[in-house]
Order: C-alpha cells, then structure tokens, then sequence
C-alpha cells in the first residue's frame, strides 16, 4: 500500500468511527475529530481552490474567522481574561473551526462522498436496532437503547430523508440505495420516537423541497410521485399513537403555560413551557445587551440572574436558551448574530455554484431545516448536533462536486 492509498484508508476509518460515535459517545466524536485533524496535513500539501470557487470559498472562510474572533472580542468586552476568552471559542465555535481546518480534507470527492453514505447507512443502522427493539419489546414504543440516540430523529434523518428523495427524483428512478435507508428513517421516526422536532422538521421543510423541485412537479408522473409519497406519510402518522401523542402533548404545554401566572410560568418545567420561560426570560437579557452582548462566559451566570428574579426555583435548569437565534443576541450582540446568519447564507450561496443538482438541493434543505431547528434548539454548541453540521457543511461545499447521480447509477 502506498502512502497515497494509505492516508485515504486512515480517513476512511476514521469517518466510519466518527459516525459510530455521532449517536452513541461525545467522547468518542472528540477522539475521531481529532484523529482527523491528524490527517490535515497530508491533504493541504496538496491543495488548490477551484478558480471559479475560489472568491466565494474565501468569503466563507472569512465569516467563520470572523465570528470566532468576534467571540473572544465579546468575552474581552465583557471582562474575561485573554487566555479564557481564547479558550472559550474552542467550546463555543469549534465545529465551525474545524470546518476551516478540515476543509482539504473533504475537498476530495471520494473522501466526501464516502462520509456521505457513511452517515446516511450509519443512522439508518441506529434506526433500524431501535425499530426493531420496539418492535421485540425490548424498549417501550417511543424509548430508546440508549439516551443519546434522540438526536437522531430531527435534522440527522429528515435532511438524510429529502437528500434521498432527491437523489431519485433527479435519476428518475427508483434505488434500492435510496429507498431501503429512507423506509427505516421514516419509520423509525414515526413508530419508535418520541421526540417531535422530526415531525415538525418533515412538515416545514417539505413545501421548500416541493418549490426547489417545481419545474419536475409539474410533470405528472412526478407529481403522482410526491401525492403517493405524501399518503403513505399521512398514513403512517395517524396510525401513530406515538405521533398523535407528542404533537398533542404541544398544544396541551403551550395552553399551561400561557394560563399561569408569571411566577408559576418561571418553575414551569415541561419541555414546552420551559422553552416558553427561556425566549421570555433571554429576551430581558437582549432589550439591556443588544448590540454587544454579554459574553458566551457569564451568560448562564446573567441567565439564571433573570430568572431568579422571576421567581425560579430551579435556576440551576437556566444556562442554555435552546434557541440559538436568541443565544447569539444575547451572547454576541448584533454583529455576532449578523455573522452567524451570513455563514448559512454564504454557503446556500457558495453550493449554488455546484454543477451537482443533488449537491445544491441537499445543502439547501439540510441548511434550511438547521435553521428551523435553532428555532426549538441548540445546535452548533451542542457536540452530536454541531459536528453533524459541520460534516455536512464540509460534504457538500468543499468538493467541486459530489458526483452522486453517477455514482448511484453505476451501483444500480
């Protein structure tokens, strides 16, 4: 084996053990990042931009250095010493550091597409066990094998769902690559899940697959395609006791907690209504430090400050808004939330240069449905949901193009 071949063989490895450790060990994402930032090296000797990508490319690198220095400007503002406020970007923006880092890495095709497929056979394996466990009863409808796999059933499989749809709907054809993991997320998701952000995540992000796909929608037999596809989803969720459940459950909160007084709404701790108190409690935070923040540092020590005096008896539940839109207010100030809208939007802007259609729709709707997901959670400062982001931000953007319509149609 030569040393090209070997250091291909590393990363390949590596990507297999990096997916295995998405749903089931931080620990293990931390060890696989940086067993890959080892292979970084072997890979920048050798790379060049795309001249056409090139501008756009250095764009995108330039808002991600920007937001990280803008974070310790923040935390210095806010009177951290140096060598913490430095520190604390490694907690607060390192998987959009790693996106820089890593980015030879993933700019080769075959690295990138085989960490595609990796991700998308390696979730729906964890779907798979988990239905099946439901199914044997080894796990109570609804329940997991083990904690962490919950993360699984929002932006992971819906964005793996829409990029295999899209995948056939370009071929025009059925795949049996496409339609086995995309049978096992979906129903995992709606008969052995109880988290509701991937229902919620299918509902909003099937109208935007729908417009980007409009001009093959109005062919009929395309259209027969979605109205099929579409039933057999209605089907599947109302005959759901787990779905019906959950979504019911939302309405139920939301009702609570706009019925309690302000006191009983700051030690309401049920998954809706403590999300409520979060919006409502940061955004006294943000009318006082709009423009500059506070700081990533004590923002949890100023958060749970808010809430203690509204009443909380529980302040201990107050140091993460699960909405990443206003935790970048409070803690990073206009500028910083500025920043963080413009790297999304630059790399919508830099995959439209793509030649791939599956490659600009797919980071199209896994960027959209991030976007919808901050709205309910955090996510780049959380380990399994921010590297995800960064691999895909990494997949789809640095390769000149992921060649998966070929691809896929040599296997079949």
């Amino acid at each position: 084996m030569n040393r090209i071949e070997f250091k291909f063989y590393y990363v390949y490895a590596v990507l297999i053990a990096l997916t295995s450790a998405m749903l089931t060990s931080v620990a293990g994402i931390n060890i696989c990042v940086l067993l890959l930032l080892f292979a970084t090296p072997w890979f920048w000797r050798s790379f060049s931009f795309e001249p056409e990508q090139k501008k756009q490319t250095i764009r995108f690198w330039g808002l991600i250095a920007a937001i990280c220095v803008w974070d310790v400007v923040t935390n210095l503002m806010a009177g951290a010493a140096f060598t913490r406020a430095l520190w604390a970007v490694q907690h607060d923006l390192r998987t959009f550091a790693f996106v820089l880092l890593l980015w030879p890495v993933f700019a080769v095709e075959r690295v990138a597409r085989f960490a595609l497929w990796a991700l998308v056979w390696g979730f729906a394996a964890v779907a798979g066990v988990n239905w099946v466990a439901t199914v044997a009863g080894v796990v109570p409808p609804g329940k997991y094998l083990w904690p962490t796999m919950h993360h699984l059933h929002g932006q992971m499989s819906v964005g793996c769902v829409f990029l295999l749809a899209q995948l056939m709907l370009t071929r025009n054809r059925l795949s049996w690559q496409g339609v086995i993991p995309m049978a096992v997320l979906l129903g995992a998701m709606f008969l052995a899940n109880e988290r509701r952000a991937g229902f919620l995540l299918l509902v909003a992000g099937l109208p935007l697959w729908i417009f980007l796909n409009r001009k093959r929608f109005s062919v009929g037999h395309y259209r027969w395609w979605l109205i099929g596809g579409g039933a057999a989803m209605l089907v599947v969720a109302a005959s759901s006791s787990i779905v019906q459940t959950r979504l019911l459950l939302v309405w139920q909160e939301v009702t609570q907690y706009m019925e309690r007084s302000s006191l009983d709404r700051a030690n309401d701790f049920s998954s809706v209504g403590l999300r409520l108190q979060f919006y409502a409690s940061i955004w006294e935070i943000i009318k006082e430090h709009w423009l500059l923040g506070v700081g990533s540092l004590q923002f949890s020590e100023v958060f749970q400050k808010v809430n203690l005096a509204m009443g909380t008896t529980q302040p201990e539940r107050f140091t993460n808004p699960h909405n990443e839109y206003l935790f970048m207010l409070a803690t990073k100030g206009v500028l910083g939330f500025v920043l963080y809208l413009g790297i999304f939007a630059q790399a919508c802007r830099l995959v439209l240069m793509k030649s791939s259609e599956v490659q600009r729709v797919g980071l199209i709707m896994f960027v959209y449905l991030f976007m919808v997901s901050i709205l309910m959670n955090s996510m780049m400062v959380d380990m399994e949901e921010g590297h995800f982001a960064m691999l895909i931000l990494l997949i789809f953007l640095a390769p000149k193009s992921l060649m998966l319509e070929q691809e896929l149609s040599h296997r079949d």
